[in-house]
């Protein structure tokens, strides 16, 4: 029963992969944020499945902080199969995290941390540090919020680890597709 229903599971997410193919040209217009783990390596596989011989870019950010052994995982995928990209961050860890601070708990709570610290007790913060809604500051934590607490704190570590070498490297691949096209047209 379990294996007949993983097989169902497994053939809906091949027509949902090859539904939003035909919509969205997945062959031309995408990539795969592949971090390693378990969900970017099932869908990297299911990809496989559903469009054979696809060419669809996996990008790893290779940020330094990751286990070594996920960063070993991706490195010896990438030696097999060359539509894995590794990205290195456009800055490295240590000036970065002095620069604008150290992330905390999440991105979410690193944001609010920094808006206190920048700009003191708005109202966002204290929206954040009211306990009256689902998502909220733990009351465990809300010495963060006083001046005593001297950690800079920050949610730019993902943006500048990741998203910004992301975004370098789509606009690189954008300005290659555009000339492939040019030199299309013109041959």
């Amino acid at each position: 029963m379990e294996s007949e229903l993983n097989e169902i599971t497994e053939y809906d997410r091949i027509e949902v992969i090859k539904t939003t193919n035909a919509k969205y040209n997945l062959l031309d217009n995408s990539y795969i944020s592949f971090s390693g783990g378990k969900d970017s390596t099932i869908l990297h596989y299911l990809i496989d499945l559903a469009l054979p011989q696809n060419h669809i870019p996996r990008v790893f950010i290779d940020t330094g902080i990751e286990y070594n052994y996920i960063r070993e995982f991706v490195l010896e995928m990438a030696k097999n199969d060359k539509r894995f990209i590794i990205l290195k961050p456009t800055q490295a860890i240590k000036p970065m995290l002095e620069k604008y601070g150290y992330p905390f708990k999440s991105k979410e709570h690193s944001k609010f941390i920094s808006v206190y610290q920048n700009s003191g007790m708005t109202k966002s913060v204290k929206w954040y540090l009211s306990d009256k809604k689902m998502i909220s500051c733990p009351s465990n934590l809300q010495y963060q919020f006083t001046k005593n607490f001297k950690i800079k704190c920050s949610d730019k570590c993902c943006f500048k680890l990741k998203k910004e070498p992301i975004e370098k490297w789509q606009k690189e691949k954008v300005i290659k597709r555009k000339n492939k096209k040019r030199n299309k047209i013109y041959h």
